[in-house]
């Protein structure tokens, strides 16, 4: 029931300012275990917003990679201070990662631009967000058929090709997808034109757009649990540099 909310109910600009407010949180906070507070929470998202291969992954390569810091610390002692910094840095910025991912597997774009729009958001900030956010997918696409393509003329873009022919290998991918790029673009402008993007008014949408209580509820509870934790950082932090 809740990932169903989460996926197709909570309004768009709901799930934007989650992922927006917990990146800049974790980047602020100083305290590691709040950090990890965060990040779980992050995950937990991301599991019910549909990137649970995502955070499988993560899971592995976090383990993976304390046990590497583990048997660096047994055979090299004095690089602790180095491993540590290692797991804050990582701890601090996984959260930004895990909610783009969360964003990217939850958002709609077409109900996010209709909620700016209901929101009154100026045109100058609704059409280019929806421009990029419509022309990344399609160049990732488009990045995977070069791939793949490649695959097939037997032209693999590996370690040993990178470093004997860069150059070569550059060409084979940039110029297949600036081409792409540009008829991909020409067809969004396209499409634009067709929907009326150049028309004055109010534009008519089937889908069913705008905050209601239950996001405002939301919204308010995330955005009071990530101040406190702000505050408590505050707080333990203000002690410490009382007591050095």
């Amino acid at each position: 029931m809740l990932r169903q909310f989460l996926l197709s109910e909570m309004d768009e600009t709901v799930k934007v300012w989650l992922g927006i407010s917990a990146g800049a949180t974790a980047v602020f906070l100083i305290d590691p275990g709040l950090q990890t507070v965060v990040l779980l929470v992050c995950l937990v998202l991301c599991l019910l917003g549909g990137a649970g291969k995502f955070v499988l992954w993560f899971c592995l390569l976090m383990a993976g990679l304390g046990l590497l810091g583990l048997g660096v610390l047994r055979l090299v002692p004095a690089w602790s201070s180095w491993v540590w910094s290692f797991a804050q840095f990582i701890i601090k910025f996984s959260p930004m990662l895990a909610m783009a991912f969360f964003l990217g597997s939850s958002l709609n774009t077409s109900r996010l631009l209709r909620s700016l729009e209901s929101l009154k958001a100026p045109k100058s900030l609704v059409i280019p967000l929806g421009v990029c956010l419509r022309f990344i997918p399609s160049v990732a696409a488009e990045c995977r058929q070069v791939f793949y393509g490649m695959r097939m003329r037997g032209i693999g873009i590996n370690p040993q090709n990178l470093l004997r022919r860069p150059f070569e290998c550059l060409g084979y991918v940039m110029a297949p997808l600036l081409v792409r790029s540009l008829t991909v673009g020409d067809e969004l402008a396209r499409a634009a034109v067709a929907r009326a993007i150049e028309k004055p008014g109010v534009k008519a949408s089937y889908l069913r757009v705008g905050l209601r209580p239950l996001d405002g509820v939301i919204t308010a509870v995330w955005t009071l649990g990530l101040v406190g934790l702000i505050v408590w950082d505050l707080k333990i932090y203000g002690q410490g540099l009382g007591g050095a």
